[in-house]
């Protein structure tokens, strides 16, 4: 949500203009000259500001956004930067004070709408936050639609209403086709709800429009396997192993390879009178995320075919098979003895991209927290990647 805010919230810097009206002259304390201009001060003293905040250096962005509102309190820009100032440090009660003030003295500011919709939404309140990203968005000569049915995509996702998501990820892209960061996470939800062909189709127009990531790459791996197409799936991991050697996603794709190094499946194709499988269609309410080696059933193959020549062979194939499955198991309590017990929430995450970094279903994070329904959650919080029964070890 921050990014989308930052980026609602423009700033303009004024060059050499900026700094010859930077320094104020006064002759003294509190007073000024008859030409003095109150407004282009404020305005001045914003932009410096906001330049100081956008540098990290929080004490100087203050002194500036302090005098900019001495300068001009009915500055409904000089409120909205002082909100995001206060939204920034964390001070959600100031923040929440000077976004109602600028709300107040720009009712029909788009971009102060869209940002107090992204805020709200960061607190939880997500009805009030749909309430101010349709108050931009239907405003004739607000811009950014596609950025605020993006926030408002990225809201409902948070509170696990992920068809309201997708839809207002679609509205995005209608205002935006080329809108890479709708793009990919409409990708995200096609895959976590198995939709393969829809998943694949916005995958490629998102590969159009933004360079290769560990990121893309892994949800290209994702969408092959779910297809039952391993071979191009390994394609992707392969590539993953050579553009991005030491990111962990390729290090989670060779931990799922070394698991099952032998394990070649071949696909056998529909027949001309088959009908053709159906996508799942998405959860409504919990949606849950494939496992590392999905089901048959669930990729789409609709058989594999194991072929013998003897029944010794056949005895061979199954010891091989009992002992790679020991191996597994082995692994796989190694694995859960080092796996983390919990996860901090980062500005900006929500609970199913953190399901999909740790390979927990949304259901079990839910319920293992006690979330309840909507699965809310905030930058800071602390969540259990294990069950209660592990808690208090």
């Amino acid at each position: 949500m921050r990014t989308g805010l930052r980026s609602s919230l423009r700033i303009c810097l004024l060059g050499a203009a900026l700094a010859a009206s930077g320094c104020v002259s006064n002759n003294q304390a509190g007073s000024y000259g008859s030409n003095f201009d109150r407004e282009e001060a404020a305005k001045t003293r914003m932009s410096l500001g906001l330049t100081y905040l956008q540098n990290n250096n929080y004490s100087q962005a203050k002194k500036n956004l302090d005098k900019a509102l001495a300068f001009d309190p009915r500055s409904a820009d000089v409120q909205y930067a002082m909100a995001y100032y206060y939204q920034l440090v964390g001070d959600n009660q100031r923040a929440e004070e000077f976004y109602e003030a600028a709300i107040d003295l720009a009712p029909n500011n788009g971009d102060i709408a869209n940002s107090y919709g992204a805020f709200k939404c960061q607190n939880g309140q997500y009805e009030d936050a749909k309430a101010y990203f349709f108050d931009a968005i239907n405003n004739r000569l607000y811009a950014n639609a596609a950025q605020t049915y993006e926030n408002l995509a990225l809201c409902a996702q948070s509170q696990g209403n992920l068809e309201e998501a997708t839809n207002y990820f679609k509205e995005a892209l209608k205002h935006q086709p080329a809108r890479a960061k709708s793009l990919y996470l409409l990708t995200q939800l096609y895959t976590v709800s198995e939709q393969w062909d829809l998943a694949k189709q916005t995958s490629k127009q998102y590969e159009k429009v933004a360079r290769v990531s560990p990121d893309s790459l892994w949800l290209a791996y994702e969408i092959a396997k779910g297809q039952g197409d391993l071979e191009t799936a390994k394609g992707y991991g392969e590539m993953m192993q050579s553009l991005f050697p030491d990111n962990p996603l390729t290090a989670r794709f060779e931990k799922e390879s070394a698991s099952s190094p032998n394990r070649i499946v071949k696909v056998v194709k529909n027949s001309d009178n088959a009908a053709p499988s159906k996508t799942t269609a998405m959860d409504k309410s919990v949606p849950e995320v494939k496992s590392a080696q999905p089901k048959a059933s669930d990729t789409g193959i609709e058989r594999t075919v194991r072929q013998a020549s003897t029944n010794t062979e056949n005895a061979a194939s199954v010891n091989a098979q009992a002992s790679k499955t020991s191996i597994a198991k082995a692994q796989s309590n190694k694995l859960s003895a080092e796996t983390p017990k919990i996860h901090v929430v980062k500005p900006g995450e929500n609970l199913y991209r953190i399901s999909l970094l740790h390979n927990i279903k949304m259901a079990t994070l839910q319920e293992w927290n006690n979330l309840g329904n909507t699965g809310a959650i905030i930058a800071g919080q602390s969540l259990w990647l294990v069950p209660p029964s592990m808690q208090e070890e």
